[in-house]
This record gives structure tokens, C-alpha cells and sequence, in this order.
């Protein structure tokens, strides 16, 4: 399969800033956009392993259920040799309601198991696919007229082609929800970026629980191995003991829902295969304590899921395999792995306590140009304020306490 099959797939599609916006609304109009998708999402400005089409795919599979959703390939014509190139991948939920924005939102890609919602743009096409892209959403500005970006990265070169593009196409946008989450850039060497993440004291801690578990049996650390390894079994281990504590209590593990362990599984199987799959396991005489699953896509990588024996609790194998996970990522840096995002909530999180970068999040709300839009874009920082207003009142009546401003005695 050729790049021009992409091009070819609609000839007919108008150009938005030089580039032919192919859609895809089912899985199976995707195929003649898959090998350059695939070649984008190694090639990206900035990597989101989830929207790599391994991972997406399952996604569309298991997870998605009756949403109905658009994906958006942006194609520019290259040279006579070159031919059509894919240098953007957008994929979007179809308008429907969101707080307090009306039901025309549209919003991108996301499900339970994906934590970053960064398109996938060509490292050097940053400011001609935002420009194409914020094109084509004024064009559809009726079926589209607000666009929301939860949790998109603040900084880097895609924010800064967007506010740019934002500018000069006269398009409105209301920032907000900025908070942030750990990352880890590894330095030249593991213990001294621990010397200055974890304090001597729990550093001298983590040591005395190691010491303390290897008394208990045979303490032993494994790494997935990039071949002549059963990953079935890894898989089985890993679901197993994550079903085993409080998740599974709560059904929120990944094997407790079938199409949550088909799409785990699928992903993982294909994430193997391209050498992208990080797994960590902590055993004690065989039987794990710990697991982690990670996702790399150089130069940076995602964590995706840990799991450990809550019976052992007391001696945090969790956090012991995080600081070997610490470690490795410092060896893996030789082969271009830069960071890792953690994926994790701001508020908590054993990265949080662990990792010393942050990475910064902002929500974006996009106006596609419709009066009516613009208007939202306006009104929504006033509607957040009232939001939180009531909010508080409430609870203020809810404790019993006067919803004035005066005392008792006033």
C-alpha cells in the first residue's frame, strides 16, 4: 500500500491551507490511511501513544460503545517522488452535551484507559496543519461549533501553533482548568535524581521494607524482554492481581469487564510486537507483589497501570518497583527515551511523590466562528464563577451555616 492511496481516497474533498482533510467515521473506511498513520505517529511533533492506530483501534473496537465518533486525516500533496504525505490526526467525539457548554460540543478522543488527547501533527508541519485544521472546523462551523480539549498539554510546540493559528484565522478560545501532572526527565544518573526526589529518610525506608521482603523469600525483579518471552502470561499475571485488591472489589479492574481485558490484551499484543511495551514485575518466590504496564513511544513513553498485593501492603512493593522503574528508564534514556508522563491524576498518585517534573495542562474550548458559539465562548468563565457560587452556597446550607453575610447578632 502506497501513501497516494490515502490522497486518492477523496479526491474530490476541498483543501483547507493546503492540505485534503480525508474522514473516517467507522473502522473500516480507515484502511487506506493506515500505514500513514502508523509512519505519523513515530514521526510526531509531539507523541501521544494512545492515538497511535494499535492503540486507538481496540479502542474503536471494545471501548466505544454506540458514540459516534470522526477521525480526521489531514494530507498534503509532497514532491513528484514524495506524493501525498499524512502530516496530521485528529480524532473527535461528535457533538453532544458537557457541563456547562450546550449539546453542540464536540470534543477529542478519549475513553477510560487514554490520558492524553494531544493530536497527532508532524514534527515541522506544527503551524500549517493547526492553520488547515482550524479551517476546516469554521468551514463546519454548523456542525461543529465548539471543540473541547480536556486536559491538553499548555506548553510545547502544538499549544503555541494554536494559539497562533487561533490569532490569525480570528477564532475565539476560552482557557481553563490549568493544573498540572508528575513527569520524569531522567538525568545522567539514577541514584543521584533519587538523592534528590526522595529524602534520606525514606530513601533509608524502602531499603529496610526491601530487606524485610527478601527475608520473607526469594525477592526477584524481572523486565519483559523484547522477545522469547510468554506474554500471555505476563498479561494473565498482571490482570490477576489487579482484580485481586481494591479494584476488583469495586469492578473497576481491567479484567472485571470484558471488553476492558479485550482491549488491554489487544493493545498490549500489539505494543509488544513494535517493541513498545514496558513491564515491570516484583515477585516474592514467584507469586508477583507488584506490576506495572507502560507504553513507550520514543522520545517519550506512558504510564499506563500498576497493580500490587495489597496483603503486602505494609512493605510497598508498589513504591519499591516504582523506584527500579525510576532506574530503568535512566538505562533506557541511551535509546532515546527522554520522559515519561505519568498519566497520573495532579492530586495524587505515587509519581506525584516521586517524580520531580511537572508537565502543565490546560482545557481548551475552541469556537469554530458561529455567532452563537462565540457567544458561549464569552459567557463560559461568567457560567464557571456562577457554577462554583451555587456550589458553595450549597454546601454552606447543607452544614447548617447562614447564607448571608451578617451574623446572628448583626
Amino acid at each position: 500500500m502506497t501513501p497516494r492511496k490515502v490522497f486518492d481516497l477523496d479526491a474530490t474533498a476541498p483543501f483547507y491551507g493546503g492540505y485534503r482533510i480525508v474522514l473516517a467515521r467507522s473502522p473500516e473506511a480507515i484502511g487506506p490511511c493506515l500505514e500513514g498513520w502508523e509512519a505519523l505517529a513515530r514521526e510526531a511533533a509531539e507523541p501521544n501513544v494512545f492515538y497511535s492506530p494499535w492503540a486507538l483501534l481496540p479502542a474503536l473496537e471494545h471501548l466505544v460503545g454506540d458514540k459516534r465518533f470522526a477521525l480526521l486525516f489531514l494530507v498534503r500533496q509532497g514532491g513528484a517522488e514524495e506524493g501525498p504525505v499524512l502530516d496530521g490526526f485528529f480524532p473527535l467525539f461528535e457533538p453532544s452535551g458537557c457541563g456547562l457548554l450546550p449539546r453542540t460540543v464536540a470534543r477529542m478522543f478519549r475513553h477510560r484507559y487514554c490520558f492524553s488527547v494531544t493530536p497527532l501533527v508532524r514534527r515541522g508541519r506544527e503551524p500549517a496543519v493547526m492553520r488547515a485544521f482550524l479551517r476546516w472546523l469554521h468551514a463546519h462551523r454548523r456542525q461543529y461549533p465548539l471543540l473541547l480539549l480536556r486536559d491538553a498539554p499548555a506548553d510545547g510546540p502544538l499549544a503555541a501553533a494554536l494559539r497562533t493559528a487561533l490569532g490569525n484565522e480570528g477564532l475565539r478560545c476560552h482557557e481553563g482548568a490549568r493544573r498540572s501532572r508528575a513527569l520524569i526527565e531522567p538525568g545522567d544518573d539514577a541514584e543521584r535524581y533519587l538523592e534528590r526526589a526522595v529524602s534520606a529518610k525514606r530513601r533509608k525506608e524502602y531499603r529496610r521494607l526491601g530487606r524485610r521482603l527478601a527475608e520473607l523469600g526469594e525477592l526477584r525483579l524481572r523486565v519483559l524482554q523484547p522477545r522469547g518471552e510468554d506474554l500471555q502470561a505476563w498479561l494473565s499475571a498482571f490482570l490477576a492481581l489487579e482484580s485481586k485488591g481494591w479494584k476488583g472489589e469495586s469492578r473497576s479492574a481491567l479484567g472485571c469487564r470484558t471488553a476492558c481485558r479485550r482491549y488491554f490484551e489487544a493493545v498490549a499484543t500489539a505494543a509488544y510486537a513494535r517493541g513498545q511495551l514496558m513491564m515491570l514485575e516484583l515477585s516474592l518466590d514467584r507469586r508477583p507483589l507488584a506490576m506495572l504496564c507502560d507504553f513507550l513511544a520514543p522520545p517519550g513513553a506512558f504510564s499506563f497501570k500498576v497493580a500490587f498485593d495489597e496483603d503486602y501492603a505494609q512493605y510497598s512493593p508498589g513504591a519499591l518497583l516504582e523506584l527500579e522503574c525510576i532506574r530503568l528508564l535512566h538505562a533506557l534514556k541511551d535509546q532515546g527515551v527522554q520522559w515519561m508522563d505519568s498519566c497520573a491524576a495532579p492530586e495524587g498518585g505515587l509519581s506525584n511523590s516521586l517524580w520531580l517534573e511537572r508537565k502543565p495542562l490546560c482545557t481548551f474550548v475552541l469556537s469554530s466562528g458561529s455567532p452563537l458559539a462565540d457567544l458561549w465562548i464569552d459567557l463560559y468563565p461568567y457560567g464557571k464563577r456562577l457554577k462554583g457560587w451555587w456550589k458553595r452556597r450549597q454546601e454552606r446550607l447543607s452544614d447548617g451555616w447562614p447564607s448571608g453575610s451578617r451574623t446572628a447578632g448583626g
